[in-house]
């Protein structure tokens, strides 16, 4: 076998590229690592020549509506449903978001695609921005197409490294497995350019270093080298990126490493194999935000101030350790941990209360607070102006995130023009993060590989042309989920003050009692005779997910009309355990109904159906009806026990969607309008509580090229979500509660008060979801006009341009939760850039909420008592060169 990379003429542009990232972000060992990898790169043996000014340059011929900044879905893609169709065509609500507007418009993070994309709005999941919610649902990720390891929390999904991003809403194409309603974002690596650097045969690529406000650091590195294998054509790219930054918000100081890699090679006329990987490292930690919330925070940053109870006796005189924050004791049942918390209050209906337990009122809800009072009054009590850049946080929080991932893909084509495609994909990822607030995770080598095989063909007559696909997947998954956090208190600790020893919850660790005695009371009970005690997992869940499917999906076309049908059947071989142990070394799934490893086997049966029409004048109306199953999962996306046992590990979902897109003014608009109604059961929470979902709304999408010099992007969405779940474990607002008892907030924050739901409302409630605004609006526009700098555009190569973008996002008023006891108000987010670039060079500024505007975020999880205050304005500058 010869391999080639066009010469063998040694190329030292990489190594040097590399070297200046070093120089500019080595001061790190992970660094190090990646830079030496990318360095590695300069031994490749490649020959190439840069085109010189001095050459002849055929003269750029621009066309009247030009999309410059591939705004507008014209080309087709086969990501979204797996068969070729232009978006316009497509009978579903899809929304892609390319590198360019990336870039132009400011876009950090998943978060922000909220701007670009209507029925997207992402509560804050403690922080972190690992996954979208979609029509109030958590979204899928996927990249190229597989389903990823679930990330709600784990770490931040690097847009940067995407060429393209892909917005599904409602349930995946029956291609990609088996999934819930809601949506799907679709990764497309920047890698995918391998194939661009076989077609065109030069080597090519760009380095770029990016500075901003708060000490932001990025370097980054694409590289395009054209190969031949056995005479034939292949390419090969490369894309890393580094970052190393502080942040607006105190003591959080993400950093990141992304390195993708990707071959492109045509083993025959007919035959292309692609192989690439991508690995990445993050630290990013969780950062709920603000505790303490009342309605006075939010409306003018007043913090109630004042020290939690002295519980820290001083055998580790740094954080509590779980006889501080408990009493452990075989009194206690095991599904509490065997302890009886002294930071927290569990509360049933006043009917199951007991002479002991403290009575309380919520809602109109006559409560028992188990245990006795439910008073932890603070000392010092005050008030303070809290900045928005003081959170939550503290130096001994950490979050290590290691991901890999992986493909092979093998296409052959036809002579009948008919194609075969196997691929096979893997992710895999280490985590292990600790709150100070009580919550540790650790998920150690989780992995799972998928093998997919399709089968495309095309019939054509003279009436009818159908485009359809066939084929079969199987699907591994090997998930260890380790979670604490039964002593989880966010509102014991002044964070005007920042942590201290008596409001700083242990780290959980695998060996919790290896220096403990155990003895008994004089009531017979187990308690701990000697040694100390350290936090415990109180969930070890492992799991392990075999998935066999089939899958059809046919595109039929007859004169105007167009129907897409789609059809999957799975099979579910599963087993799971929970095999965490208590602080007496009981198991907790000794209190179960079925103890022990489950399994269990199960099948399902999905399918969906589009029918649409194609008006002459642009107008394609279409109806769209899915039905979907989805496994019961916990956070990481592994079986849960307890649902096997029960044999509801299978949830069902539905949608109803119609809309009507349209593509005129000779292709320089398209606008798309859609109103969906979907329902769907879940597992939420950190407890895995049944919950159905239900929810509506009317999505609008529009993009323009009006000009060769002004484009507009614009998104508008209605939506309303509900829930039912009586078992959802709350902890609820601690002023509210204090209001409603008599009380001051201060003599409630030194603890919590939780309880299943329907204690606070009554059985079967149907409830808005808070934290989700009912209104969203987004207005972009950009401007490009030629501007030639003698320095940086010399003649003839006068191709200078100058883009500048201005947008914002309005967000109406929406309840932190859904008790409504906190109001967060509307808010318009600015976001602004300036572009300049050349053949060569280009130098961009972006400003994110241009106007400094303060607002919040709901939390994903604890929405009652914590809240996530905005970044303030922020400033990055990027250069890069081009060669």
């Amino acid at each position: 076998m010869l391999l080639n990379i066009n010469g063998m003429t040694p190329n030292p542009l990489p190594c040097q590229l590399s070297r200046t990232m070093h120089q500019i972000l080595a001061n790190k060992k992970r660094h190090r690592r990646l830079c030496t990898w990318v360095a590695a790169l300069g031994l490749l043996p490649t020959h190439y020549a840069l085109p010189s000014y001095g050459q002849e340059v055929i003269e750029e011929v621009l066309v009247t509506g030009q999309d410059y900044l591939s705004l507008l879905p014209k080309q087709k893609s086969s990501s979204a449903f797996g068969l070729d169709k232009i978006i316009t065509q497509t009978p579903r609500s899809v929304t892609e978001v390319s590198s360019d507007l990336i870039e132009k418009f400011a876009l950090r993070s998943v978060d922000d695609l909220v701007r670009l994309t209507p029925g997207a709005f992402t509560s804050s999941f403690v922080g972190i921005k690992g996954a979208m919610d979609i029509r109030g649902e958590p979204a899928d990720n996927y990249y190229r197409g597989f389903r990823r390891i679930a990330n709600p929390g784990a770490f931040n999904t690097n847009i940067r490294g995407a060429e393209k991003i892909e917005i599904m809403r409602g349930p995946a194409s029956p291609l990609y497995g088996n999934s819930s309603i809601g949506g799907q974002m679709n990764y497309i690596p920047k890698t995918v350019k391998s194939t661009a650097a076989k077609q065109d045969g030069v080597v090519s690529g760009d380095i770029g270093f990016t500075v901003g406000s708060y000490k932001q650091r990025i370097a980054a590195l694409n590289l395009s080298l054209p190969l031949t294998l056995n005479n034939q054509d292949g390419g090969m790219h490369v894309f890393a990126e580094i970052e190393d930054s502080q942040s607006y918000y105190d003591v959080y100081e993400p950093s990141n490493e992304l390195l993708q890699i990707a071959f492109n090679i045509d083993t025959s006329n007919r035959t292309t194999i692609e192989l690439g990987g991508q690995y990445q490292y993050s630290d990013s930690i969780q950062v709920p935000g603000w505790n303490r919330v009342t309605q006075a925070l939010i409306d003018d940053g007043t913090y109630i101030t004042g020290a939690p109870q002295e519980r820290n006796t001083g055998e580790d005189p740094s954080q509590l350790l779980p006889q501080e924050s408990g009493f452990i004791t075989s009194a206690a049942p095991v599904s509490i941990n065997n302890a009886f918390s002294n930071v927290g209050r569990f509360c049933v209906p006043a009917e199951r209360g007991g002479d002991f337990d403290a009575a309380a009122t919520y809602n109109g809800k006559e409560l028992a607070c188990l245990g006795g009072s439910y008073l932890y009054p603070l000392s010092n009590v005050g008030t303070t102006y809290l900045e928005h850049s003081t959170t939550f946080i503290d130096d001994n929080d950490f979050a290590d995130t290691t991901a890999i991932t992986a493909y092979l893909d093998i296409s052959h084509t036809f002579a009948n023009n008919a194609s075969w495609k196997t691929a096979l994909f893997y992710d895999a990822m280490n985590h292990k993060k600790y709150q100070s607030w009580g919550f540790t995770a650790h998920y150690p080598n989780a992995q799972l590989w998928e093998l997919r095989t399709r089968y495309n063909f095309e019939l054509n007559t003279q009436h009818l042309s159908a485009k359809t696909l066939v084929g079969a997947n199987y699907r591994h998954e090997d998930l260890t989920l380790k979670h604490a956090f039964l002593d989880e208190t966010f509102d014991f600790r002044d964070i005007s003050q920042g942590p201290t020893p008596n409001d700083r919850i242990a780290p959980a660790i695998d060996n919790p009692l290896a220096n403990v005695h155990f003895g008994t009371d004089a009531n017979g009970n187990t308690v701990i005779a000697e040694g100390t005690v350290y936090r415990n997992y109180n969930v070890h869940e492992v799991s392990q997910n075999k998935n066999a499917g089939l899958f059809a999906l046919s595109d039929i076309s007859l004169k105007r009309f167009n129907l897409l049908l789609g059809a999957r059947y799975d099979q579910f071989q599963l087993q799971a355990e929970d095999i965490a142990t208590t602080l007496l070394g009981n198991r907790f799934d000794s209190s179960h109904s079925a103890p022990g490893q489950q399994r269990a086997r199960d099948n399902a049966f999905s399918y969906n159906g589009s029918l649409s029409y194609q008006f002459t004048s642009g107008f394609i109306p279409y109806i769209t009806y899915a039905k979907s199953h989805a496994m019961t999962a916990n956070q990481l996306g592994g079986a849960i026990p307890k649902t096997l046992a029960s044999k509801a590990f299978l949830q069902d979902s539905s949608l109803f969607e119609a809309g009507i897109k349209y593509d005129g003014f000779d292709g320089r608009l398209y606008a798309a309008l859609n109103y969906y109604n979907q329902d769907k059961s879940e597992q939420a929470g950190q407890t895995q509580a049944l919950t159905e979902v239900f929810g509506q709304g009317y999505e609008l999408e529009l993009r323009a090229v009006a000009s060769d010099a002004l484009s507009i992007v614009a998104t508008a969405t209605h939506s309303e979500t509900y829930e039912k779940g009586d078992k959802i474990f709350t902890v609820i607002n601690a002023a509210d509660f204090a209001r409603q008892n008599g009380l001051a907030a201060s003599d409630i924050y030194g603890g919590r008060i939780a309880g299943e739901r329907a204690t606070f409302v009554g059985e079967g409630a149907k409830l808005e979801r808070g934290g989700l605004p009912n209104n969203i609006l987004s207005v972009f526009g950009t401007y490009q006009a030629p501007l030639n700098l003698p320095f940086l555009t010399p003649a003839p190569n006068n191709t200078g341009k100058l883009t500048t973008s201005l947008g914002f996002t309005w967000a109406d008023k929406t309840a932190s939760d859904v008790f409504g006891s906190v109001i967060l108000p509307s808010y318009t987010a600015w976001t602004a850039s300036l572009r300049y670039e050349t053949q060569r060079v280009t130098t961009l500024l972006q400003i994110n909420n241009l106007t400094n505007e303060k607002y919040y975020t709901s939390a994903d999880l604890f929405d009652s008592v914590v809240v996530k205050p905005s970044e303030g304005r922020t400033l990055s500058c990027s250069f890069s060169y081009a060669f």
